[in-house]
């Protein structure tokens, strides 16, 4: 599960904690894992720049387990978000969403990624500073 990441984040404030995970993630996306995959390409949406998709709430959900947790279709709302679905209609867009995810992970990937801060102490510099010379590499507007 791609929050399994983000707990691993979670665990330590170390900038240097932070940048080995990642690196696993990495590691692990090269030799195949999908759930690797799936956490770096929410790390470049959450963290992208040019992606803003409007969301300042957090919308939580308890209890759900062994849901499809459809990455695709996810991605997919976060284009409509970013290209002005109107407030109402992404608000309930949203809530369909998440009753489609286990709900640790949308509490701990999904959610973050709607608000653009995952809340596991990573941002652009220590992203790069990893994937920096890699397809993940994140823009960052400030260099």
């Amino acid at each position: 599960m791609s929050a399994e990441w983000i707990r691993d984040l979670q665990e330590s404030n170390s900038r240097n904690h932070k940048k080995l995970v990642i690196e696993k993630a990495l590691i692990a996306y090269r030799l195949g894992s999908t759930n690797a995959e799936v956490f770096l390409y929410n790390c470049w949406l959450c963290y992208n720049p040019n992606y803003n998709y409007g969301v300042k709430t957090i919308f939580t959900t308890n209890g759900l387990t062994f849901m499809p947790n459809p990455w695709t279709r996810f991605w997919g709302l976060l284009e409509s978000l970013r290209y002005g679905l109107d407030y109402r209609r992404s608000v309930i867009a949203i809530e369909n969403m998440s009753k489609q995810f286990d709900s640790v992970e949308w509490n701990n990937v999904c959610s973050g990624v709607l608000i653009n801060d995952l809340r596991c102490g990573i941002n652009i510099k220590t992203l790069n500073s990893v994937l920096g010379n890699t397809e993940w590499r994140i823009p960052d507007l400030g260099e």
